[in-house]
């Protein structure tokens, strides 16, 4: 969230800016509401200073005029704040129209196989419409000690040789905090609410929201930056779910598990990091031997949040084509000036700049996994990283 003097400040700047994300800032309407809070506040000091120098004829009138332009700023200042959180982040320089492809990594994958009925086993679809409807699914063992064993691996690899520090974060926020993290109010119809005796809380959308907050109004010291932190959390995000070629009823779920990775960093050495941690990504899918690839998002479907996304895809043979398994984005300060997360470097006082991404969205690697090693019907090998875990088994029988 952008400060109101410096919109002012650079406000063609923002105009230009935000037109690539189709927003459009209303510059008249701000300019007026600007100009008319200098107006009222330099009115409240003239009578603050009338009120101290004539202190032995204490009048009402005085104090009556002092509420009205006291209530007059609150209405100004409401009205300033919802502009300025509906205002998204700016877009860098280099990204244009289009998707750029940045990295194609093939591998010998196995041809395009039909899987419908192994599909509906695995996920029991046909049960879970009758129980939660769409967008959920049951995975019944050996599979979800296969899928448990996934969300291990990713982990030990982030923690051992990464260096990130595992959270564990609650599912369950007010509203002030979905505020800090800027997934209010544009995210707002995505989530789901829950209520309890008048009180309205929400369910994560993304443990990104959980990690935001555990640092808001905090001011380290420089020699503590880089921080890094990772946690694994259910996902909850209601969504509208058709079940097509591109879905499935799987690819797309409300309830879905997630590993989050987000770094609190140096303004300077942001994009460095960005680099490090899709690195860090695509280690753990060469290790697994999938086909993969990486995009640049364009200006449409750069986040709302983000200055620059980059998509890391999967390939799925069920779909014959790649499907998104990571999103990481540099948010630079975006994020930080609205939770008011500082740094202290040379006695001056900045924002961090914060890059988050997924450390693999566990059930469409899950998914993946399953068909790239589909060797029969009912059999399914078992990657060589995951042996050891196994027992040295060959493979799973579904």
């Amino acid at each position: 969230m952008f400060k109101i003097n410096f919109i002012y400040k650079n406000i063609k700047k923002f105009f230009k800016n935000l037109k690539k994300k189709k927003y459009f800032l209303n510059i008249i309407f701000f300019k007026k509401l600007f100009f008319l809070k200098k107006k009222v506040f330099k009115k409240l000091l003239n009578l603050k200073k009338f009120v101290k120098n004539n202190s032995k004829k204490k009048k009402k009138n005085n104090y009556i005029i002092k509420l009205i332009y006291k209530n007059y700023l609150k209405k100004i200042n409401k009205n300033l704040k919802l502009i300025i959180l509906k205002i998204p982040n700016f877009i860098h320089f280099i990204i244009i129209r289009k998707n750029i492809l940045i990295k194609k990594y093939i591998c010998d994958t196995n041809k395009k196989k039909k899987i419908k009925k192994i599909k509906n086993k695995i996920f029991n679809l046909n049960k879970i419409n009758k129980i939660s409807g769409r967008g959920f699914s049951y995975i019944s063992q050996p599979l979800s000690i296969l899928y448990l064993n996934l969300e291990n691996y990713f982990l030990e690899v982030y923690i051992n040789e990464n260096n990130y520090k595992y959270i564990i974060v609650p599912h369950i926020l007010k509203f002030k905090s979905l505020l800090n993290s800027c997934q209010i109010p544009k995210f707002i119809k995505k989530l789901f609410i829950i209520k309890n005796n008048k009180k309205i809380k929400y369910l994560i959308p993304t443990s990104e929201v959980s990690l935001v907050n555990f640092m808001c109004n905090k001011k380290l010291e420089s020699r503590f930056i880089p921080l890094k932190f990772i946690s694994k959390t259910p996902c909850y995000r209601n969504e509208k779910i058709f079940y097509g070629k591109l879905n499935g009823g799987i690819i797309k779920q409300k309830q879905f598990d997630k590993i989050e990775l987000i770094n609190f960093i140096d303004y300077k050495k942001s994009y460095k990091y960005l680099k490090e941690l899709i690195k860090n990504i695509e280690k753990i899918i060469k290790k697994f031997k999938i086909s993969y690839r990486v995009l640049k998002l364009s200006k449409k479907n750069t986040s709302y949040i983000s200055v620059i996304t980059y998509d890391i895809e999967i390939w799925i043979p069920g779909i014959n084509n790649y499907c998104e398994i990571s999103s990481c984005s540099n948010n630079e300060n975006y994020q930080s000036l609205r939770s008011k997360i500082r740094y202290i470097k040379n006695n001056k006082i900045f924002y961090t700049h914060i890059v988050n991404g997924t450390g693999l969205a566990v059930g469409r690697f899950f998914l993946s996994v399953l068909e790239n090693y589909l060797e029969k019907e009912n059999f399914i090998k078992i990657p060589k990283v995951l042996k050891k875990k196994f027992k040295n088994l060959y493979n799973l029988k579904i």
